[in-house]
């Protein structure tokens, strides 16, 4: 018995089934153009990585998680990490500082040889409104939430382009793509270290003809390490929270395949750049429908300031 191809069942089926396709080969094709159409795949033994922001949350998480592998982790942090692992070696750091991150940065290489894989992960969140934050608290989130990224990009980088080998991973946020209020300083930092992770991709590929250094952004929605406590969205179903292990395990897929890559999660927050494209009555209702606007109000400050998404 045949089949009816000409069913409105059929054609719709057909059309979402091309869509998803066609998708998928524009994922596939760009993924394999942003990293040279191959990937050398690395050797774990022979990495070194430096974890800014590495001791709690996301960044602890993953400093332990390679730990693991026997691969020799170096978090930069203001406060001492709690886990303790022979692979895991900590300096305090104010990566918001340039000299004290040139410094720290020279005892790493005299003692571990040149890092080969950069996180840079390190945020804090003030809270406040414009008005409310003092000028202290809005260089401090600059400084720790952006320029941290550039400090330890200038001391690392150079032996990374010296050996072509290298991966720098940039955690910015879906905050990078909108703006909230209580959240100016933050939302700012994070569309300026997606811009920042472009212009590195560019530089790499078209000034350093460093081909083989790779680079990650990282754009996830919420994640439960504590940042964000308190915050109320109307539709969690829609907007869910992220488990820090499901950022992780992506993050490290990208690391073990030496690939660049652009880790967007959950699926929503590859909609919202969209917003910008439709009339402001529209990006209005978006926000009051999720009360993304409110979210902010019942905000708990973390204990700790200097942490990661």
């Amino acid at each position: 018995m045949g089949y009816d191809l000409n069913t409105p069942e059929f054609l719709w089926a057909s059309l979402y089934t091309s869509i998803v396709c066609f998708f998928w080969l524009l994922g596939y094709l760009s993924l394999k153009s942003r990293n040279g159409w191959k990937a050398i795949k690395i050797n774990w033994e022979d990495e070194v990585v430096v974890v800014t922001g590495g001791s709690g949350g996301v960044g602890s998480l993953l400093a332990e998680t390679l730990a693991i592998r026997n691969v020799t982790v170096i978090i930069l942090d203001v406060n001492p990490p709690e886990i303790e692992h022979v692979n895991v070696e900590y300096f305090q750091c104010d990566v918001s500082n340039y000299e004290e991150v040139q410094r720290v940065g020279k005892d790493i290489i005299e003692q571990f040889g040149n890092p080969t894989i950069l996180v840079n992960n390190a945020a804090i969140v003030r809270g406040k409104t414009i008005l409310d934050e003092s000028i202290r608290d809005i260089t401090d989130t600059i400084n720790t939430n952006l320029l941290s990224s550039f400090w330890t990009t200038k001391v690392f980088l150079p032996d990374m382009i010296k050996n072509n080998h290298g991966h720098i991973v940039t955690v910015a946020s879906s905050l990078g793509y909108t703006g909230l209020p209580q959240l100016a300083d933050y939302c700012a930092s994070k569309a300026a270290l997606i811009s920042f992770h472009e212009s590195l991709r560019y530089e790499l590929d078209t000034r350093y003809n460093a081909k083989q250094i790779r680079t990650t952004l990282v754009c996830p929605g919420e994640i439960d390490t504590g940042l964000f406590n308190g915050i109320k969205v109307s539709f969690p179903f829609i907007t869910p929270r992220l488990a820090p292990l499901d950022v992780i395990k992506l993050i490290i897929t990208a690391l073990d395949k030496n690939e660049g890559h652009i880790i967007i999660t959950p699926y929503y927050v590859y909609l919202m750049p969209l917003l910008r494209f439709l009339p402001s009555f529209i990006q209005d209702l978006v926000h009051k429908f999720f009360g993304a606007n409110d979210g902010m109000k019942t905000w708990r400050e973390p204990s700790l300031y200097q942490s990661e998404h």
